[in-house]
């Protein structure tokens, strides 16, 4: 046994305890009620940071404080920089949970808790990853901590102080452990996250709501109005239609696109559960390349009109739709809403007129060069640890900060997390099992000690 896996069995009844210390703090970013816990967590994450040697400061804001650590290391290797955060979502609905939410319980090789994985659980491995090579008087780089408290509602903070704490955050190398692998034992590197923009528009019809006999074949319905609109947006191959909507998607190589579509992840089963065909998007192109390659356009939510028990004939005067849109590597976000509400205010007929109520500017998306030196010591660290090759993922979703993290500290965002879809992450039972835990905290010793 060498000598991180033997420090891990050695101290696991410690390192529980302490993880179910941190699990107890109901630190919910998205409800001011829960401030005071937020900032008790915040204080036990300073605290532990001190514990372990680092320089620690709490960094306060107009909402929820960001926790930084700094630990100098050898100045010839690549500052590293590790990103997590400290609040979790709200646990309800509170009766599905077998023992509470913030009780945490170790019930069959898995701790229960809301934050038990995300992001608690991958931040506590790094923690105890940080011990134990300071216990064996490994040769460190500089190690930089950033845990905020807002991560679960919208990084407010962050969003607002990042050119502040360029100097302090600069690093070569910025480690993310918020994401997840394919399976036990597979580490996975996830390549890229997709940007997201989105807004809410409104087509208005007639002033008020009118009887469709008497107004019905002379007056526009908004809601065929906007149905028409949103269909428009596609071209029958499942592409989008939007003029200039593709401007600067980077082209994605055959080796990328291969190694995408490589990655062990059971796409029937998934469809079987899911209980419809993978039939959304550009379906004559793989699952996997459509997720991590292509941007998206999604109506999330549509309405108008009576909504209640039974029929009411009426022409509704007002219909509404929630859009998003997932960008990819290329594609500026500024710019591509703006495409976007230009092609629906053109394809608005006569007899409406649109309004748009909300827009949201997510962030940018990333990609990774599996030749890039990062990934490469992630790569030679799993298969040395692991002894498997690493499985690389182009992910869907969006993680708006990381770009802009990336940029402000002038690091190379690598995103490698032990998260499963057992863990239920945002829904009642949360989960992390020990084997991830351990997973998690051997990966990052291997990983630190090659850089």
């Amino acid at each position: 046994m060498d000598r991180s896996k033997e420090f891990f069995a050695k101290n696991q009844e410690r390192f529980i305890a302490e993880w179910k210390e941190l699990l107890t703090f109901p630190s919910i970013s998205t409800d001011p009620a829960y401030l005071p816990e937020c900032l008790k967590c915040a204080d036990w994450v300073a605290t532990h940071l001190t514990k372990l040697g680092f320089r620690t400061e709490m960094w306060t804001t107009e909402t929820k404080p960001l926790v930084y650590g700094l630990m100098p290391g050898n100045p010839h290797k690549p500052t590293v920089l590790f990103y997590g955060h400290y609040d979790v979502q709200p646990p309800e609905p509170l009766d599905l949970w077998t023992t509470p939410p913030f009780e945490p319980t170790l019930r069959d090789g898995r701790m229960y808790a809301r934050g038990a994985q995300d992001n608690k659980g991958q931040v506590f491995f790094f923690l105890k990853a940080i011990e134990a090579l300071k216990a064996e008087g490994a040769d460190l780089p500089t190690v930089k901590v950033l845990i905020e408290g807002e991560e679960e509602s919208g990084s407010v903070a962050m969003h607002k102080g990042l050119h502040q704490w360029r100097e302090a955050l600069a690093a070569d190398i910025l480690m993310v452990a918020d994401t997840g692998m394919v399976e036990h034992g597979r580490p996975t590197i996830t390549m890229g996250l997709r940007g997201i923009i989105g807004c809410e528009v409104q087509v208005h019809g007639p002033a008020i709501d009118l009887h469709s006999g008497i107004f019905g074949g002379i007056v526009l319905n908004p809601i065929h109005a906007l149905t028409k609109i949103v269909s428009g947006m596609f071209k029958p191959d499942g592409s989008i239609a939007i003029p200039g909507f593709y401007d600067g998607v980077e082209p994605v190589s055959q080796e990328d696109k291969a190694r995408a579509n490589a990655a062990p992840i059971d796409l029937e089963d998934i469809s079987k559960r899911l209980g419809v065909p993978l039939a959304g998007g550009e379906p004559a192109l793989p699952p996997m390349e459509r997720r991590g390659f292509r941007p998206t356009i999604e109506v999330n939510g549509i309405g108008g009109g009576y909504q209640g028990p039974g029929g009411k004939t009426v022409i509704p005067s007002v219909a509404m739709a929630k859009i998003s849109s997932r960008l990819v590597a290329g594609q500026d976000p500024v710019a591509t809403l703006e495409k976007i509400k230009r092609y629906v205010r053109d394809a608005a007929p006569v007899g409406v007129r649109v309004e748009f109520v909300s827009e949201k500017i997510g962030g940018k998306a990333f990609r990774l060069s599996v030749e890039s030196d990062a990934v490469a010591k992630a790569s030679e660290a799993i298969r040395g640890e692991f002894a498997c090759e690493p499985v690389f993922l182009w992910e869907g979703a969006s993680v708006p900060i990381i770009p802009e993290l990336a940029t402000a500290s002038g690091a190379e965002p690598l995103m490698v997390g032990f998260g499963m879809e057992a863990d239920a992450i945002h829904s009642p039972n949360e989960s992390f099992s020990l084997r991830q835990l351990e997973e998690g905290y051997r990966y990052t010793v291997a990983f630190l000690k090659k850089v």
